[in-house]
């Protein structure tokens, strides 16, 4: 937090810039990630927020947008259940608000029973060969893992090793 009149160094301010930049040039990122970042690189609080509040104003950081695309990239790179994507959004630093209207959105139609489903039939073509019980164990890890809820993950390894 800046303090007001505090002067903010415009060279600093200038490097600082260019270094987001090439942050977001690699892929978006929320608020705080790029906070964090910049601070690890050592650049002071005051220029942090200046450069922070200008990337809001014109929209180059916007942590709904972000929440939106990062869940929607999540679901199709990595499926999961609706307790894990919103744990990986609030990681990231999104909201609890903002962070629940994007799971909903990523999470789409598919319920999480079939998400879990379909996930376990993807796995389980790999673990034939093992005994019953170390299949029912990965499985169980796996769909824990991902935030299933724990009545889907059950369900969904009893289905599959029948």
């Amino acid at each position: 937090m800046s303090i007001p009149g505090e002067p903010v160094n415009v060279h600093s301010l200038e490097r600082a810039r260019a270094d987001a930049l090439r942050l977001l040039k690699f892929r978006p990122r929320s608020l705080a990630e790029l906070t964090r970042r910049l601070a690890q690189k050592g650049y002071s609080p005051a220029v942090v927020e200046e450069l922070l509040s200008e990337f809001k104003k014109t929209k180059l950081l916007d942590d709904a947008r972000f929440a939106q695309l990062f869940a929607a990239h999540q679901m199709e790179v990595k499926p999961m259940g609706r307790k894990g994507l919103l744990n990986s959004l609030r990681a990231k630093g999104i909201s609890e608000g903002e962070a629940a209207v994007a799971a909903e959105g990523a999470l789409g139609e598919k319920s999480e029973l079939e998400r879990a489903r379909e996930l376990a039939s993807q796995r389980i073509s790999r673990l034939r060969g093992l005994d019953p019980q170390a299949v029912k164990r990965r499985l169980f890890g796996l769909l824990s893992r991902r935030g299933f809820s724990t009545d889907v993950v059950y369900r969904v390894v009893r289905e599959a090793t029948q």
